[in-house]
């Protein structure tokens, strides 16, 4: 075997182990060094990576140098793979989060190694290129079992996050300890019907295989952009600061596929009036659809692109009352949020989004505003939603949330309110004390200073 050859084994053999390192790396949260909690270290774990490409890189340039007689083809072959791996590499140090141009080029470049591989095996052998073809079939596997997505999902313990580096508040301090906490939420693959098997609190269900991957990584970016926004705003009207949240209209999210609106209406679309009356929120929405017959038309105002947009819009009866009629579109409050201050958001490879880190990031901007903080020296943790009103909303993976929490050092951990047993599943020796609104966070907070007691 070649020296390039090698090299690329090495690096299909890499590829598979940071692979399953990956899809497990939850295990490493307890770890901290010197401040950073283990999300912050996985963002330099990510460059691990870009060896993968390198060792191709090498195997191609290895070839390149050693073969005494290549054809053209063989050249062409292998400058291609030096191209490939190159590419891989700038996007994985340059754009880490892009998913879907980094894994079409490093298939590609994976294939045209194997292609060299088989080619060099061809030549030094007659007959069928076996140990080629057996290296590609493992490959296959290996992909199909790590990656292949099922109809089923899986929910797995995650990360604790700091607060007070996830968000800085112009002229804040931080004061207190404030945690959020994450769960891995994705397809299921075929492996992981093996971690579930293994590992505690991992969890498969049946998933909606109606809506792309695509579409879920734009729906929980859009939450998670919310939840920065209300949840600070929120804190600021606590504050005295602010005006806080208020109501714009109602956003589209999504249409069903069973909509008659295709064409109509589009996500991202606000209805702001219907039958010429102004629409403020879901509330009024639903309270002006309540007098609405199935199958009847309506005709609504909507904002596109900051313009103002009449049009008739078609409903149907509901699935779960024949009475009861519906667009067919999935929507949420649009609100306009009042930040008389900037807050800097951190990125995280790990955390593509979600709304329930809202309620920590409520509480973490007013410990970095209020003199002397809010959490009298508790170490705390905290998920759930929030909403205008500061009322804590109720949020998924609450079970694998209490693991991960159970195994840092915080003194409480707040949950929706109905949710706390849920939580105790996955953390019984944990202080989870269960809210209904940032009010009771605060005020459990200061009942239970630990400043009284030193």
């Amino acid at each position: 075997m070649t020296t390039g050859n090698r090299l690329y084994i090495s690096g299909y053999v890499l590829a598979i182990v940071l692979s399953v390192a990956g899809e497990l790396i939850w295990l490493g949260d307890p770890l901290r060094w010197r401040g950073l909690y283990w999300i912050d270290q996985i963002q330099w774990l990510e460059l691990l990576l870009v060896l993968i490409p390198l060792l191709w890189l090498l195997g191609a340039l290895a070839g390149l140098v050693t073969d005494r007689r290549p054809s053209w083809q063989k050249q062409l072959l292998r400058w291609l793979i030096v191209c490939g791996s190159t590419l891989v590499a700038v996007y994985l140090v340059r754009d880490p989060y892009s998913l879907i141009t980094k894994p079409i080029i490093a298939g590609g470049t994976l294939l045209l190694s194997l292609l060299d591989i088989a080619v060099e095996e061809k030549q030094r052998r007659a007959g069928w290129p076996w140990r080629s073809t057996t290296l590609l079939a493992v490959i296959v596997i290996a992909g199909v079992v790590l990656f292949w997505p099922t109809s089923y999902e899986v929910t797995s313990p995650g990360f604790t996050l700091n607060m007070n580096r996830y968000a800085t508040v112009e002229d804040g301090v931080p004061k207190g300890s404030i945690d959020g906490v994450l769960v891995i939420e994705r397809p299921a693959f075929p492996v992981d019907w093996l971690y579930a098997s293994l590992l505690p609190h991992v969890q498969l269900k049946k998933r909606d295989t109606s809506i792309s991957i695509g579409e879920i990584q734009q729906i929980v970016r859009q939450q998670r952009v919310g939840a920065n926004q209300i949840g600070s705003a929120v804190a600021f009207q606590k504050l005295g600061i602010g005006r806080g949240v208020i109501p714009s209209g109602v956003q589209v999210v999504k249409l069903m596929p069973e909509s008659p609106n295709s064409g109509i209406i589009e996500p991202g679309d606000i209805i702001v009036a219907m039958n010429d009356k102004p629409i403020a929120s879901l509330a009024e929405l639903t309270e002006r659809m309540s007098g609405v017959e199935p199958g009847s038309a309506v005709h609504v105002t909507l904002v596109r692109s900051e313009q103002k947009l009449p049009v008739t819009m078609k409903t149907i009866a509901s699935d779960d009352d024949p009475n009861r009629a519906i667009f067919g579109i999935q929507v949420e409050d649009h609100v306009q949020v009042d930040l008389p201050k900037d807050v800097h958001y951190r990125s995280y490879l790990v955390y593509q989004g979600g709304p329930s880190h809202g309620a920590a990031l409520a509480l973490t901007i007013m410990d970095q505003l209020r003199p002397g903080g809010v959490t009298y020296g508790n170490r705390v943790a905290s998920t759930g939603t929030i909403d205008a009103n500061g009322n804590v909303g109720p949020i998924g993976g609450i079970e694998q949330k209490g693991f991960t929490v159970e195994r840092t050092n915080a003194d409480v951990f707040f949950v929706p309110a109905g949710q706390e047993d849920e939580a105790r599943k996955g953390a019984s020796d944990l202080n989870i004390v269960p809210v209904h609104t940032l009010d009771e966070m605060l005020e459990w907070l200061k009942a239970n200073s630990k400043w009284k007691r030193s």
